[in-house]
């Protein structure tokens, strides 16, 4: 069994997963990061879009999920797994373009986290899922990824627990039969317009088959109190 892929030119950094707690109970606690210049005139400003590479100060880069907001404030929720270690995220792997910072990371255990935008210059558009909603076994889902493209299948199972080895056990997980490929960065599962889960891992691949787990949504929204848009 694999975790989701991630890029990274090393090693990250080891610490627990924080618990799921409030947005106002940490936000103050986390640097603003790099001042963030707006791009000159006429020039064509980046965004950040579901199924976008963003990358890490520490060599980390990962797909975006989805984009989430709480008031006036603009997230992007990510797999545990990719915003463990990190601290600041950019649009390219120059790291010219400021994103913002780390906010949370849950991981072992669960496996989300949550990016927020600092940067006003970098656009946000929403991910064109109008809701995110609680799967049930048979359920037809697909998912994106730049590596194996959109692929689909059925949820298999609710509540699997996988352990990833080195101790990263996760719980809680949806087991579908969506197939990943080697290096698949994962993409978020949905059944239509509905968003269900964030790629965790998987094993076997798209010409042979697998089952690939994925982090339930509806939860991560209530741990941060966030809404799709």
């Amino acid at each position: 069994m694999s975790i989701g892929h991630r890029f990274t030119a090393r090693p990250a950094a080891r610490r627990p997963g924080l618990a799921a707690v409030a947005l106002a109970a940490f936000a103050t606690a986390v640097a603003s990061g790099p001042a963030a210049a707006a791009p000159a005139g006429g020039v064509a400003r980046p965004q950040v879009s579901a199924g976008d590479m963003i990358y890490a100060n520490n060599g980390t880069a990962c797909q975006a999920q989805v984009n989430a907001r709480a008031g006036s404030t603009y997230y992007i929720i990510m797999p545990g797994h990719c915003t463990q270690g990190t601290s600041a995220w950019y649009t390219n792997a120059s790291l010219s373009t400021y994103i913002g910072p780390t906010l949370a990371t849950s991981f072992p255990g669960n496996d989300y986290g949550l990016i927020r935008y600092d940067n006003p210059a970098v656009p946000h558009p929403g991910g064109g899922y109008p809701s995110a909603g609680n799967p049930y076994v048979g359920e037809q889902v697909c998912r994106k990824s730049p590596v194996s493209g959109t692929r689909c299948g059925t949820v298999k199972a609710l509540n699997a627990t996988i352990n990833y080895g080195g101790g990263q056990v996760v719980s809680g997980l949806i087991a579908t039969s969506v197939c990943t490929d080697p290096g698949d960065t994962g993409g978020l599962l949905s059944s239509g317009s509905t968003a269900i889960g964030l790629f965790s891992g998987g094993s076997g691949n798209c010409s042979a088959g697998g089952t690939s787990y994925y982090q339930p949504l509806t939860e991560v929204l209530a741990a941060y109190g966030l809404s799709l848009y």
